[in-house]
Formats: structure tokens, C-alpha cells, sequence
């Protein structure tokens, strides 16, 4: 037990005083189950250790070892993985809301679309900035279950409808939207269906409409910053086409897309934001 709780204070998760241990406050918050801000539930299962461990076989292949992007797995995935995702993404969405409403005074309607929306954190936040919003969640039936619980805790339910089913084949209508939330979603679809789903996207907002891309950035000669360049290695062990893009890609498929003008947003989180506005 002293080897283990000596690790954690050379880590930084606990510290050390004449011989007592204690939690920093940063552990105290985020790693103790009981605390309302908990993200470690992703750390309780051995999904991504188990992905990892494959790593040397996914490069010689070029295939993943699972793919959570697909139905079935991605009802078993998602509901574990973003009930901490909620909790690291809350300032970062509150942010980019108070960006997205600058356009719409309090006396008019915003409607957002929060595509394959996981715990709803980011459609949340444009609910709770702005009092006239109306958000469609979209998802997986079972991840929507999950929405749902989210949605009841921040008591913004009654704002919301629902549009169960694959992001890939769900029908967002025409002219529909004022803006689309991405949040953390084309990295794990790859190119192809990405640039797809911005043509989709482009015919359910609205004139002057707009789409927010919150994901990992690279530089555009993919040399840093680490963060995105890694987790374009998690995409290999774990979906079929995934991988992190560079502002530039995102830009060119943007305009092909049918979005004229593409800018970027600090919300204080691991990227900027991508805000792409309609022709």
C-alpha cells in the first residue's frame, strides 16, 4: 500500500504530509465515485487498455480492433464513456453556446440539431444560454436513454425532441436548423462519411445557418501538438476509418460542402472550435 500511494503522490493524485496521505483537490474532485463531478467511469472498464494492447496488429493491418462507432457496440461504448466526457466538456460547451447565441437576441428561436449527441452536453448548454432554444438530440436509441437522464438534471427536457438512429442514415430535413453541434464526433467517422454529413447538414440549416466542430486539431503539417496526433492512433485501435483532421481539411470540405466562411473559436478546451456559416 506505501509503494501504491507513493506512485500516486509522484503523480500528483495524492500528497504527502508527515507521513499522511491526502487527496488533491483535483483528485477529491474528479476520481472519487461519490463526487457529483466523477469522470473515471471510463477507467473502469478494460475496453481501451484492451484496444491498446493491439496496437502492433492495427498498423500492420490497418484494421481496428473493435469498432464503436457501429450500433451495437457503440450502445455498450458511449453510455460508459461520456458520462465523464460530460462533466470535461461542461465549461468548453457553455462557452461555445455564449459564441452560437451572439446572432440571436433573447426574443427569437434558435433550433439546434446536437448530432450523435451522447450525454446532450453540448445542446444542453445552447438550451441553457438561450431561453427560446429548441434542440433535437440525435443518437442511438440506448445512448438517448442516457440523454435523456441529462437532460432531466439540467431541467431543460421540455425544450428538447428526440431523432433516434445512425447519424449516417437519419433524415435531418431541409432548411430546419439554425446550427448543428459536432461535438467530438467527425474524428471517429473518418473522411468520407465526414464530408457527407456536412453536405446533409448544409441542407437542414438554414439560410445563414451554422455548424459548430468541437474535436482534436493537429497542425496542418501534423507535427503537434501530441494530444491529436495520439488520438489519431486510439482511432485506428477503435473504429473503422477514423482519425484527427488539420483546420485546413476541415476548411476544404467545409466549402465543398456549401459553407462559405470558416473561423475558429476559443472556448478554452483542447482545440478551437470550428464555426463554418452557410452559403
Amino acid at each position: 500500500m506505501r509503494m501504491l500511494l507513493d506512485a500516486l503522490a509522484g503523480l500528483e493524485l495524492l500528497i504527502k504530509k508527515d507521513g499522511h496521505y491526502l487527496l488533491t483537490p483535483v483528485a477529491e474532485r474528479y476520481l472519487v465515485r461519490e463526487s457529483p463531478d466523477y469522470a473515471g467511469y471510463i477507467m473502469e472498464s478494460d475496453s481501451l487498455w484492451e484496444a491498446w494492447s493491439r496496437l502492433a496488429d492495427c498498423v500492420r493491418t490497418g484494421k481496428p480492433c473493435q469498432a464503436v462507432n457501429q450500433q451495437q457496440r457503440a450502445e455498450e461504448f458511449f453510455p460508459v464513456l461520456v458520462r465523464g466526457l460530460h462533466v470535461t466538456n461542461r465549461e468548453p460547451a457553455r462557452r461555445l453556446a455564449l459564441v452560437l447565441a451572439g446572432d440571436h437576441s433573447h426574443g427569437s428561436q434558435l433550433r439546434a440539431v446536437d448530432v450523435a449527441c451522447g450525454s446532450g452536453v453540448w445542446g444542453i448548454a445552447v438550451a441553457e444560454t438561450h431561453p427560446h432554444a429548441q434542440v433535437t438530440a440525435q443518437d442511438f436509441p440506448k445512448v438517448l436513454e442516457l440523454t435523456r437522464q441529462y437532460l432531466r438534471q439540467h431541467g431543460v427536457e421540455d425544450r428538447y425532441d428526440f431523432l433516434p438512429g445512425d447519424l449516417k442514415e437519419v433524415d435531418f430535413g431541409e432548411n430546419r436548423y439554425d446550427v448543428a453541434l459536432l461535438g467530438n464526433i467527425v474524428h471517429s467517422e473518418g473522411e468520407r462519411a465526414s464530408r457527407q454529413l456536412f453536405k446533409r447538414l448544409a441542407r437542414a440549416l438554414r439560410a445563414g445557418g451554422r455548424v459548430a466542430i468541437l474535436d482534436m486539431l493537429p497542425s496542418d503539417d501534423r507535427s503537434g501538438p501530441p494530444f491529436p496526433l495520439f488520438f489519431a492512433l486510439n482511432m485506428l485501435v477503435n473504429t473503422d476509418a477514423g482519425d484527427t483532421y488539420t483546420l485546413a481539411e476541415y476548411t476544404d470540405w467545409l466549402n465543398d460542402a456549401g459553407f462559405a466562411q470558416v473561423e475558429t473559436a476559443d472556448i478554452g478546451s483542447h482545440s478551437p472550435a470550428i464555426i463554418a456559416t452557410k452559403n
